[in-house]
């Protein structure tokens, strides 16, 4: 009963979004039974403001919103997406600014975002350390590791720039199904962390001795740009796509069942859409790629299922969890102190 509540919740958000998206945009935040929906550009921040320290949900409509400044509180944020795809009727929600999560000795937050483009970083930070963070189906240029972490999740997320350790200590970290531009393990996070990179697309390219090798975690069921550094000594790499040689690091790695970069000649020949390259769109237009193998029995994953974002538990999808509205239409009959309203919508209960 809880999540179809939240999901009606979340689709009066939709709607009040969808009806103001000519005028401004929208955040509803829902506390408990009780929802109040704030307007205009400054609306998250508002919505922010007035959310209680835990237990709370911000429904963002889509369009452009200010930066609301670090989150320090237990809540969950839904937008209405993250990229523009005109096939699958999504809009995107953007954050200005740079997004900073942190702790305080009062409060240590337990927070949920999906669904948003930010336009900066994504930072957690502060002089806490901060646990269970999950970041879904948003974009957003580098990720900071500020902070001691512990159980962050990123997932089905585009991420334009490069993991950044910050040599802080993170312990738990899963990074899955995600588009990963830039290195990982850029600013190295400190010795001792440990986190797993799992059926990703790590797109970035460098053909000189520039940067340094990617953090030793653990990588499973991705796709490597050829040219990219080494996985650091002490990595565990399996069923990967791209150089071997990278892979095993002079043997320095635990590698096995990776798929050398000698197999297939070029992007176009490995991609059911016959790109040839590791770009997030097709060019010049705003429905993104599906990332679907052209051979997906030959390259697959430990776990059975294809390599790269289109396999695993949690295969690629931009579609968020809050309720898209389709159409809406207004009775032309109406009787006095009356107003019939259609709302045509595809709804879907939160997770």
């Amino acid at each position: 009963m809880k999540k179809f509540f939240l999901t009606i919740i979340a689709l009066v958000g939709a709607v009040a979004g969808y009806a103001q998206i000519s005028d401004g945009v929208t955040a509803t935040l829902q506390v408990g039974d009780n929802t109040t929906v704030f307007y205009g550009f400054d609306a998250f921040k508002d919505a922010l403001a007035a959310a209680p320290d835990a237990d709370g949900v911000i429904t963002l409509s889509p369009g452009a919103f200010s930066n609301p400044g670090a989150i320090s509180k237990s809540i969950k944020i839904y937008g209405a997406g993250f990229i523009k795809d005109v096939v699958n009727n999504i809009s995107e929600t953007r954050v200005n600014g740079n997004l900073t999560i942190t702790s305080t000795d009062a409060l240590a937050p337990v927070v949920r975002i999906e669904g948003v483009y930010f336009v900066n970083d994504l930072s957690i930070g502060g002089t806490q350390a901060v646990s269970k963070t999950e970041i879904i189906k948003c974009s957003f240029g580098h990720f900071c590791n500020d902070v001691e972490t512990n159980s962050t999740i990123i997932r089905q997320s585009y991420i334009r720039g490069a993991l950044l350790g910050r040599n802080k200590l993170t312990t738990g970290l899963v990074v899955a199904n995600c588009w990963i531009g830039d290195r990982i393990g850029s600013e190295k996070f400190a010795t001792g962390s440990s986190g797993i990179i799992n059926h990703c697309i790590i797109a970035y390219y460098y053909g000189g001795s520039y940067g340094s090798d990617y953090y030793p975690f653990d990588y499973r069921n991705n796709i490597f740009n050829y040219c990219s550094n080494n996985c650091g000594a002490g990595s565990t790499c399996y069923n990967n796509v791209g150089w071997e040689a990278k892979f095993s690091n002079g043997g320095q790695n635990t590698s096995s069942g990776n798929y050398d970069v000698a197999l297939w000649t070029d992007w176009k020949t490995l991609f059911a859409d016959g790109q040839d390259n590791l770009e997030i769109y097709i060019k010049d237009t705003t429905t993104p790629r599906t990332w679907e193998l052209a051979d997906p029995t030959t390259y697959v994953g430990i776990d059975g299922t294809p390599c790269g974002v289109t396999g695993g538990d949690f295969p690629w999808n931009p579609i968020p969890a809050t309720p898209r509205i389709l159409s809406t239409s207004v009775d032309t009959k109406t009787t006095p102190g009356t107003l019939k309203v259609s709302v045509k919508a595809e709804a879907r209960p939160l997770e």
